[in-house]
């Protein structure tokens, strides 16, 4: 007979033992956020072969999904708008504070002489920076969430998914050659949901991890480069090869049930310890790679390795992002790099 300590309920409708066990980090989620940034950051940096580093947003975006589905899972659904809610202006703080960082730093000087359209579209509307997309499809993302959630739980996930990759397929190849639609380019949410569908299904224990799907998903992403060399897509993030290897890292990594793993070891630790502050290193990872520029660190490391010096320089931007996390939260600014 179970302990009836074990059936208490918490305030927000789940039993202790499993509020416990949603409260246990997942550590190969962590492990693929950690791999995830690394590839954001390499992509940002310069690195040779940049295509098979394609899979960092995809999967943020899958992740993303599934720790908002299994949050909303532990709360009332008469309290899922208001929290929504929260998320969407917490995320709105990050992205005004950053942009007006980014854009005093790259675009100052040029108000004056840059047309209405180009700097709501283009400096606030997702090319004002690396990586400012990210938050354009999330804002998206988040209002639609509520409907895409009922959805993917209405319809049968599979179709869904393989609707939404053969999308993808068609938008980079064909579908972008119409100016309106290149214009919007992929920060359209139509593009990510087959990763949202994904996390969604995840999160609700649809699918099992099965670790053996990372190898065919390392396969495709070494094969990516040859098929941006093959063919002449019109977006690295919709083309097959990095659409499948993102979805199949998920599936590899994330589990519904996040039951506590044994101790991992020290290397372990700190690359979930990096999987856990992703945030941060993408939002400061371009100021980092300026200040690596600037300061002729990037020179340095590329005249004594070439362009494989660069890895030296990814690392200092990532130790330099978390530098960055911690000040910020110290000083009770930590909305600023996700955390509240």
């Amino acid at each position: 007979m179970p302990d009836p300590r074990h059936l208490v309920e918490r305030a927000d409708g789940l039993p202790a033992r499993s509020a416990a066990a949603a409260g246990t980090r997942d550590l190969h989620a962590d492990y693929l956020k950690a791999a995830a940034i690394v590839g954001v950051v390499c992509i940002h940096a310069g690195l040779p072969f940049e295509d098979v580093y394609r899979f960092g947003v995809p999967v943020f975006i899958g992740l993303w999904a599934y720790y908002l589905e299994k949050a909303l899972a532990r709360r009332r659904p008469d309290t899922h708008l208001a929290y929504l809610g929260r998320r969407l202006v917490e995320l709105g703080v990050a992205y005004i504070a950053w942009t007006l960082l980014y854009i005093q730093k790259f675009y100052d000087g040029r108000w004056d002489t840059t047309p209405l359209h180009t700097i709501v579209g283009g400096w606030f509307g997702g090319y004002g920076w690396s990586g400012q997309y990210y938050f354009v499809i999330l804002f998206q993302l988040t209002l639609l969430f509520p409907l895409l959630r009922r959805w993917v739980a209405e319809a049968p996930t599979l179709p869904v998914i393989a609707a939404g990759v053969a999308l993808n397929v068609a938008a980079g190849y064909w579908l972008f050659e119409n100016r309106w639609i290149s214009a919007v380019g992929d920060r359209f949410f139509v593009y990510w949901i087959p990763y949202v569908a994904m996390g969604i299904a995840l999160a609700r224990g649809e699918f099992g991890r099965k670790p053996g799907l990372g190898i065919v998903a390392v396969l495709l992403l070494l094969a990516a480069p040859l098929e941006s060399q093959l063919f002449a897509e019109h977006s690295a993030y919709l083309v097959l090869t990095v659409t499948l290897a993102s979805l199949l890292l998920m599936m590899s990594a994330v589990a519904a049930d996040r039951a506590p793993a044994r101790q991992p070891s020290m290397l372990g630790r700190a690359i979930a310890f990096v999987g856990r502050n992703t945030f941060a290193i993408y939002v400061a990872n371009v100021a980092m790679l300026e200040v690596c520029k600037s300061v002729g660190f990037t020179a340095f490391a590329v005249s004594h390795a070439g362009p494989w010096g660069l890895l030296v320089v990814v690392a200092a931007t990532l130790a330099g992002g978390l530098g960055i996390g911690w000040l910020l939260q110290a000083l009770g600014l930590g909305v600023l790099v996700g955390k509240r």
